[in-house]
């Protein structure tokens, strides 16, 4: 496929964050609630905004808190520091990137995590070449499947529905690419089960982040659309 912009979830897909995320996610559960979760538990809940985490597995009658441990998990995780203790990129993650970078690609990402820790993350694994970083968390945009980050990435960096792809390793990755009308890449080595991305027909599967060199080739686009999304 060509294409001029190429749109990454991070969670799952860039980085493997799931230690640290469970990590501190039971430490609020056991802090505020007495109780954790199983490893097995939490993948059950892969992809969800955090506040709907929270609120899945909190009791009926504590519902109310999960908008609260919210706001306690993100102090503990990113300004207490946890967000990179275990956290490690992906095999072959900074090399595509780089080539990526390299051959004139727009790139955008398109996470659930606050932007202020994804750019602290980017920053920390030293990646470069991304013209545009979008996270819903602590913000008003809407958490995918919802198309709402990848819409406004396109129009921001003035870039066609046919000219973008959406790589991420969740449902809700592939869903938001889908609905928002751009071809999809799902990932098998994240948070999802390999079956669950199978069933939503992606337009390809990979298994290894430096196949997506294989399968995107550079599409040329105007320069000043690089040079628009800085302004």
């Amino acid at each position: 496929m060509k294409k001029s912009l190429i749109i990454f979830d991070v969670d799952g897909t860039l980085c493997d964050s799931e230690l640290d995320v469970f990590l501190s996610f039971n430490h609020t559960l056991k802090e505020n609630e007495g109780f954790e979760l199983t490893k097995e538990e939490f993948k059950e809940l892969a992809g969800l905004p955090l506040e709907e985490m929270f609120d899945k597995v909190l009791p009926e009658d504590k519902k109310y808190l999960a908008d609260q441990y919210t706001k306690k998990y993100r102090k503990y995780y990113i300004d207490e520091g946890h967000f990179i203790d275990e956290t490690v990129l992906f095999s072959n993650v900074r090399e595509t990137i780089g080539y990526f970078d390299s051959l004139g690609f727009l790139m955008a990402i398109a996470s659930s995590k606050p932007n202020r820790v994804l750019e602290k993350i980017i920053k920390h694994f030293e990646l470069s070449g991304f013209d545009l970083v979008i996270g819903t968390g602590e913000s008003n945009f809407k958490h995918k499947p919802d198309p709402e980050t990848i819409l406004y990435i396109m129009d921001k960096l003035d870039v066609a529905k046919e000219d973008a792809v959406m790589i991420g390793d969740s449902t809700a990755d592939i869903l938001a690419g889908q609905n928002a009308g751009i071809n999809t890449i799902a990932v098998t080595y994240g948070y999802d089960k390999p079956e669950n991305l199978v069933l939503l027909n992606p337009t390809y599967i990979i298994n290894d982040f430096s196949e997506l060199k294989e399968i995107i080739e550079y599409k040329q686009v105007l320069v000043a659309s690089r040079a628009d999304s800085s302004n």
